[in-house]
């Protein structure tokens, strides 16, 4: 049952419906709860955890379909968009790379930039929060664990804000405006990588290491190798900025609990898991089944159809979680979707959780008590859920991290 017209979830109906809304999770509760799948725009959207945790994980299920073309770039981007035994192949090459022993290594470097980054707007009594701390604190952690220059982080932001969040009406515009993001980054990687493997070998990073690394017996190959720092590079400088951005605008609406983990900081890994399910910053993932799949109950997904599988419903699926739009902060489930699951799991899943925890754990510490300005919040639900705008005030200090 193939396609006959390209199916985009970025103007899809129910993504226009809810992409400025401060609370898009009552939609997706409403259709999970009601609705279980339909066809929309040409796709089949799924929307119950049940359904969707099968979709993930059943071997017929694609996560691109050797489509490729996507996200500004012509290649097919390593991993996410290649399958099969390819796929196994390279997550065995990159897993390692990005695993808790590996992420953990970066906890001091991690919170002492955190405080570092609180020290600067401190004293003014006032951040905008989006800008000062949530889009630095992973973007430099990011760029410092693959190695790339951090100095050229607006560079790298440039791009990440054009293809993630590219301009545009019609699917036409949107990836015409990808296309040139994304051609920028290219002819950056032409002078940088070659630079960079001059010094591979006195260097202990992702990009290093890649340089490094064989598959099936051969270097990477230089294609191979942009393939896979194209993804990288606009996974990991924008997720964690938007997860971050919404926990902490969720915590400054709700002083009680946000005080509540200010005063025992034991609490925070569990509330970070509970915010990352109900804020969910990837409301939406692409699969292709090769195959029929009997989801049981007499819901069939046909072969070659274009599945949306909607993680931000699933998270507050009511068929799966008890009261899913009341977050408890010790609800102590890490069985949501916001790292997606299966094969295509997120990559960087445990550097993800390392980055929140120890904001959170640091921004608390020093600044327990903060206000937003509601009326400034800016909320972008398409392709990740991000707040911007997000002013706080608070007791202006001058005293220096310890």
């Amino acid at each position: 049952m193939a396609q006959s017209t390209r199916y985009d979830p970025r103007i899809s109906g129910l993504s226009q419906r809810v992409k400025t809304m401060a609370q898009p999770q009552t939609v997706y509760h409403d259709k999970a709860g009601q609705v279980r799948a339909e066809y929309l725009d040409g796709a089949l959207h799924l929307y119950r955890h049940h359904d969707i945790l099968q979709i993930n994980r059943h071997p017929a299920v694609l996560g691109n379909g050797g489509r490729g073309g996507s996200f500004g770039h012509d290649a097919r981007l390593i991993p996410l968009e290649i399958d099969g035994e390819d796929h196994r192949k390279w997550r065995r090459l990159l897993d390692p790379m990005f695993a808790p022993k590996q992420v953990a290594r970066l906890e001091s470097q991690v919170r002492q930039l955190a405080r570092d980054l609180i020290d600067d707007f401190a004293p003014a009594g006032k951040a905008e929060l989006y800008r000062d701390f949530c889009t630095p604190l992973p973007c430099m952690t990011f760029l410092r664990l693959v190695g790339a220059p951090v100095e050229d982080m607006d560079f790298f932001l440039e791009f990440k804000e054009g293809v993630v969040h590219p301009k545009g009406e019609t699917t036409a515009e949107i990836d015409a405006n990808m296309a040139a993001a994304g051609g920028k980054l290219m002819e950056y990687f032409v002078g940088f990588l070659a630079e960079k493997r001059k010094h591979a070998d006195e260097h202990d990073d992702v990009i290093a290491n890649l340089m490094k690394s064989e598959i099936d017996g051969q270097p990477l190959a230089e294609f191979d190798l942009v393939n896979i720092l194209f993804l990288l590079m606009f996974a990991g400088l924008d997720t964690v900025t938007s997860s971050m951005s919404c926990i902490f605008a969720w915590l400054g609406q709700h002083p009680r609990e946000r005080r509540r983990l200010a005063g025992d900081m034991s609490l925070i890994p569990a509330a970070v898991e509970e915010l990352l399910r109900y804020e969910s910053p990837v409301p939406s993932g692409m699969r292709y089944p090769e195959e029929d799949i009997d989801l049981g109950d007499g819901l069939v997904v046909p072969a070659g159809v274009e599945v949306n599988a909607f993680w931000a419903a699933a998270n507050v699926d009511p068929t799966f979680y008890d009261d899913p739009l009341t977050v408890k902060l010790d609800r102590g489930r890490k069985d949501h979707m916001v790292f997606a699951s299966g094969t295509h799991r997120c990559l960087g899943s445990h550097l993800a959780r390392l980055e929140l925890r120890l904001a959170v754990e640091e921004l608390l510490k020093r600044i327990p008590d903060y206000a937003i300005d509601e009326g400034a919040l800016s909320y972008d639900n398409c392709a990740v859920r991000a707040v911007e705008n997000l002013w706080i005030a608070f007791p202006a200090s001058s005293a220096r991290s310890s």
